[in-house]
């Protein structure tokens, strides 16, 4: 079965009611999923799943239809695979719409997978097995899965979805066995997830030259193309000298990095504010811990010039960077709501600013990934605590894929830009012509077509007229517009 759209026929399905020759009837009223995944295919989400290449060694249920559901998911409000995949398979308005006919629904693909001592099709687990699902994630190949990800996140770009050019680099753990390592568009507005990699193992992101962060750079560059991004933002891990040279003269692109206290810059800094060679700058700056609000006073010094970081003067001399230096920023907090000094701490960037101040307030964008981006994975999209299974990788990289998509679609569901591409397709087909059909209007589901419907006009249909009309007596129901023609199949 291939992932199609059924034909509109109003007056082919009315009369296949009147026969009492029709398969399923479902209210279109809608819901936080439907709209998810309007906007998903509208995005270009669900025909981009079909780069996804799976190695099968027989054949079973459409690799398509098990991908859709899949990707799904992780907008289901569940902890893990088999908890969601039960959820989801309770909205059987949802499943026709993600492609399974009324026969999976009914009876199932096959009998494989059946509940121990099963008897009747209704014990069976339908339309499939939750573990149809999970081992069709371990047969996910790795570099169509990334494909996959390039293009959905291709799309935001093309779409001018993606706002600002300031990015922060940062990784989280997924239990004990792997690490995602992200670029995060970290604009207030719609934070958005622009690349990723998930390390397995001892691996790291920093590594020889920090390989994994200079790769997410490259990827946002090659479905983005050059100036995408202006600044990028990272802590302590990734103070590497040659990163910070790549960027800012092989890439053009502008650093700005927490400089760990062991550095030579850090001791140069250090000396200079202590010799008040470099002038002092202290403002009132308000944060928020455990929930809790907190005055701070910060008082920083900056200061540019700094060479004396030599991985970073001899990576520059590759790039022909001329006279290559740094500018450094010391931070002076104390906690004014509990009276206690906080340690110092450092920043240093690859572009100088005119006052401390205007660096540091560049850097609280950086606890947005921490924040809005792997806390929120972790607590609402519940990433660590339900990897679906820390067994295979190919699962795991496939959970983080879905779910870092399905991210970037919720962010995007929530701007007036986002309920504009919801509107599209079958949905805006029901905003607009809500006001003939009523509030919850009802599809009817009858061969390979489909027709929206008032419930007058069904239960009339089907020889039960009302006795009183509530519709206009002159009702006639147009046809749709030719832009929002089909429905999901």
């Amino acid at each position: 079965m291939s992932y199609r759209w059924k034909k509109q026929d109003r007056e082919g399905v009315l009369e296949r009611l009147r026969q009492k020759d029709y398969e399923a009837i479902a209210t279109s009223e809608q819901g936080a999923l439907d709209e998810l995944l309007h906007l998903s295919i509208e995005l270009g989400v669900f025909e981009a799943l079909e780069m996804i290449k799976v190695d099968r060694s027989r054949e079973g249920i459409p690799d398509q239809l098990l991908l859709r559901t899949l990707y799904t998911l992780p907008f289901i409000e569940a902890m893990g695979l088999s908890a969601a995949a039960g959820m989801l398979f309770e909205d059987a308005a949802i499943l026709l719409r993600l492609g399974y006919t009324l026969v999976n629904l009914q009876a199932g693909f096959n009998g494989r997978k059946r509940r121990p001592g099963a008897r009747e099709k209704s014990e069976q687990s339908k339309p499939c097995h939750p573990e149809v699902l999970r081992a069709e994630m371990e047969r996910i190949d790795r570099e169509r899965l990334a494909a996959y990800q390039k293009a959905c996140v291709g799309q935001l770009f093309a779409r001018g979805l993606v706002k600002g050019k300031t990015y922060a680099i940062d990784g989280s753990g997924i239990g004990e066995r792997y690490r995602v390592v992200g670029l995060l568009n970290v604009h207030a507005e719609r934070p958005l997830w622009v690349a990723w990699q998930v390390l397995e193992g001892s691996d790291s992101e920093k590594g020889r030259e920090a390989h994994v962060a200079k790769s997410l750079i490259d990827q946002v560059i090659e479905v983005a193309g050059e100036g995408q991004i202006e600044w990028v933002l990272m802590d302590a891990l990734y103070a590497d000298g040659p990163l910070l040279a790549w960027l800012k003269y092989g890439r053009q692109i502008k650093a700005l990095v927490r400089l760990p206290e062991d550095r030579r810059a850090y001791e140069d800094l250090a000396l200079l504010v202590k010799a008040q060679l470099v002038e002092s700058h202290t403002h009132m700056d308000t944060c928020y811990l455990a929930g809790h609000k907190h005055q701070r006073q910060i008082t920083l010094w900056g200061a540019g010039g700094l060479r004396d970081w030599e991985s970073f003067r001899e990576a520059a001399a590759g790039y022909e960077g001329e006279q290559p230096s740094l500018w450094g920023c010391l931070i002076h907090p104390v906690d004014v709501t509990e009276g206690k000094e906080q340690e110092d701490w450092a920043l240093i960037s690859t572009e100088p600013f005119a006052k401390p101040w205007g660096a540091y307030t560049l850097w609280r964008n950086r606890w947005r990934v921490e924040n809005n981006g792997f806390r929120e994975l972790k607590e609402g999209w519940h990433l660590e605590k339900a990897p679906w299974s820390y067994k295979h990788p190919a699962t795991v990289l496939a959970r983080v894929a879905f779910t870092l998509i399905a991210f970037n679609v919720a962010q995007i569901a929530k701007s007036s830009r986002g309920r504009q591409l919801i509107g599209y397709g079958i949905r805006r087909l029901h905003q607009e012509l809500g006001a003939q059909y009523g509030p919850a209007p009802v599809i009817v589901f009858a061969g390979d077509a489909y027709g929206i419907f008032h419930i007058e006009e069904i239960m009339a249909a089907l020889g039960y007229p009302p006795t009183w009309r509530l519709q206009p007596l002159t009702h006639l129901p147009p046809q749709p517009p030719s832009s929002v023609q089909g429905g999901l199949s």
